[in-house]
């Protein structure tokens, strides 16, 4: 179970690092999603490395400005913490794990309910390494979920967050870059042939 809680987050950011945010940048403004990837793949290891968007904020401005044509950074920091979809993704995952460790069925109703709380506690999660795994105890005790085969699981968690740490982290600063390039395109304020070069 423990390697399960590991592939499937790393898979999920990965996944949606691969497919939401260029598809969601060709939708949204019909440039060229591959040149995207290419100028923010720095940007993503840098922050697979740090584990802190916070750290990985000053590249990610540089390339946003001098490799994507963003005129503005002003989405970069805001998004900074309030952009935590992969720490969303990654708190449901570990949920599930640890309901299923201590072995209690998680309910539809309380999967939502989850979402609902992950999302809350998302958008105030400090930009340091580890601090929307430490977030899950909330989540937990908004469900109920205190028994103690739930915190055995729940260090189990903690303990083997780095890996995982690495993909979400990677899915937050990515989404930061994408937001601000769509934001610029949207405003008639992004450089096509800075984009483009």
């Amino acid at each position: 179970p423990t390697l399960t809680f590991m592939i499937a987050t790393i898979f999920i950011s990965l996944a949606l690092v691969v497919t939401i945010y260029p598809i969601g940048i060709f939708l949204l403004t019909g440039l060229n999603p591959f040149k995207f990837a290419k100028k923010i793949f720095k940007v993503g290891m840098f922050a697979a490395a740090t584990q802190s968007s916070a750290a990985t904020l000053p590249l990610n401005r540089k390339t946003c400005m001098e490799e994507l044509g963003c005129s503005s950074s002003f989405v970069l920091p805001m998004g900074m913490t309030i952009n935590m979809n992969g720490t969303t993704a990654m708190h449901m995952v570990a949920i599930t794990f640890i309901a299923t460790a201590a072995g209690i069925n998680i309910t539809p109703t309380q999967l939502i309910t989850a979402a609902f709380l992950s999302i809350c506690v998302a958008m105030g999660t400090p930009a340091i390494p580890v601090a929307g795994t430490t977030l899950i105890f909330v989540i937990m005790s908004g469900l109920g979920l205190s028994s103690d085969l739930c915190m055995v699981a729940y260090a189990l968690v903690l303990a083997i967050s780095y890996l995982p740490g690495m993909a979400v982290i990677t899915l937050n600063v990515v989404g930061d870059a994408a937001t601000t390039v769509i934001v610029s395109y949207k405003e008639n304020e992004l450089d096509k042939d800075v984009y483009n070069s």
